[in-house]
């Protein structure tokens, strides 16, 4: 396999598989690792949990923009991907509530708090290395498989979670004789998968050359602010929606519609498999369309249909809810599978990997980690269970404009004989 695609393959894989894990057992985590309430409450307060490990992003974000700048690409994301790793790993070991009390909570915001901060430049950084060094006619489709190596993670999390009830109940006549009655609970499980798939990951990773990523340049001269607002604004409204309508959507199912667990973990991991293929597709049209055409197409067309697709949500079969998830992620993909083809293009001759990777951590910090606990509030606070996607709308104003002013605008720029694309400014100052 073509190194750069190995990279993009598994840039989001682990990361996004460990972060869904928190959000699809979040009911399980909050009676685990907070004291006894009800199930709307639980989720909050695991919710919160799942928040606050994006506080410490844009410190990461920070740290390893300019560790990739020093040391190499490759070298950031071993070491982000170690950072990730360990406390995952960790959390599989950890008492609950119930045995230490307060302690057990402490432990689990610390272990997400670390891992926040190693993920702050793993995404944006891969898709940053991959958009740059990959030739112009696979670009789309290979930023595309970087996006979706994360809902690929997210779809064996999704998954994981499905089969974990049946595991457990296949293996539970069983765990009280002989060795078996050293296995771990069952909610334990999901977490010790996270061992293996980091060393696979990062065997992956070790392909990177950082002599040959790293590149002798001078800070450009004009760092203008627009670049930074626009693809604040971009990531901010993608973020939002990834996080209301795949990963939070499975909770709101079955905490405010009533829709069983295991009916709603059955969309979800539908919802995501189409999702998944509709961005590779999104990838391989950015050949023909441009990128900037897609983000805009898929901005506006997410914040109209937003409503009614929420509306159709209520008191649905099982059939119906199945097709507006799979609705959510075609006009979703759209955005997400092209998005580093456009966010790279706006900072290759200003800020570079570095305004790249902070704005798109900040982004995902402030309005991706919160919107579950924002999609709740707004819930419990306007008892309207359509309100996310209201929250939705609104963001879609603000990037719609943005969209549109980059569709307008969008330049063009020379390739190099290997394909690769030549940025004068930057290589030759």
């Amino acid at each position: 396999m073509n190194p750069i695609l190995k990279v993009a393959f598994t840039a989001n894989l682990f990361e996004w598989y460990e972060f869904s894990l928190t959000a699809f057992m979040a009911l399980e985590i909050g009676r685990l690792f907070f004291p006894a309430t009800d199930d709307k409450a639980a989720l909050m307060l695991s919710f919160t949990v799942f928040a606050s490990s994006y506080l410490a992003r844009p410190v990461g974000s920070v740290f390893f923009g300019y560790f990739s700048h020093r040391r190499g690409t490759g070298s950031a994301l071993r070491w982000s991907m170690v950072g990730m790793a360990v406390p995952a790993a960790l959390i599989s070991f950890l008492p609950t509530y119930e045995s230490i009390g307060s302690v057990a909570t402490a432990l689990l915001l610390g272990l997400k708090i670390i891992q926040g901060f190693c993920a702050g430049g793993e995404l944006p950084l891969t898709g940053y290395f991959v958009s740059l060094n990959t030739p112009r006619k696979y670009r789309g489709i290979y930023c595309a498989v970087s996006v979706a190596s994360g809902f690929f993670g997210m779809l064996l999390a999704s998954g994981v979670v499905l089969a974990l009830p049946h595991a457990a109940s296949l293996l539970s006549p069983y765990t009280s004789m002989g060795p078996a009655k050293f296995v771990p609970d069952a909610w334990r499980w999901p977490f010790l998968i996270c061992i293996p798939l980091s060393v696979f990951v990062y065997l992956t990773r070790t392909s990177m050359n950082d002599g040959q990523r790293r590149r002798k340049r001078a800070l450009p001269r004009q760092r203008p602010v627009a670049p930074l607002l626009q693809a604040f604004s971009l990531v901010a409204f993608m973020e939002i929606v990834i996080y209301s309508l795949f990963v939070w959507m499975p909770a709101y199912l079955h905490a405010y519609l009533g829709v069983s667990k295991s009916d709603a973990g059955t969309t979800n991991t539908i919802a995501l498999l189409a999702f998944s293929a509709s961005m590779i597709g999104a990838g391989y049209l950015a050949r023909f369309v441009d990128a900037t055409v897609l983000v805009f197409s898929g901005v506006s067309l997410i914040s109209v249909a937003c409503a009614p697709l929420f509306i159709a949500l209520q008191n649905a079969s099982l059939l119906a809810l199945i097709s507006v998830q799979v609705a959510f992620g075609i006009l979703a993909s759209c955005v997400v599978g092209v998005i580093f083809v456009v966010l790279p293009d706006l900072f290759r001759d200003n800020w570079g990997s570095f305004g790249m990777v902070v704005t798109y951590s900040v982004a995902t910090a402030m309005f991706g980690g919160t919107a579950p606990i924002v999609c709740a509030y707004l819930i419990s606070a306007t008892q309207v269970l359509i309100a996310p996607a209201l929250y939705i709308l609104a963001t879609g104003m603000v990037a719609t404009p943005v969209a549109c002013s980059l569709m307008r605008r969008r330049g063009r720029w020379p390739t190099a004989s290997n394909g690769d694309i030549l940025t004068p400014t930057l290589e030759t100052r």
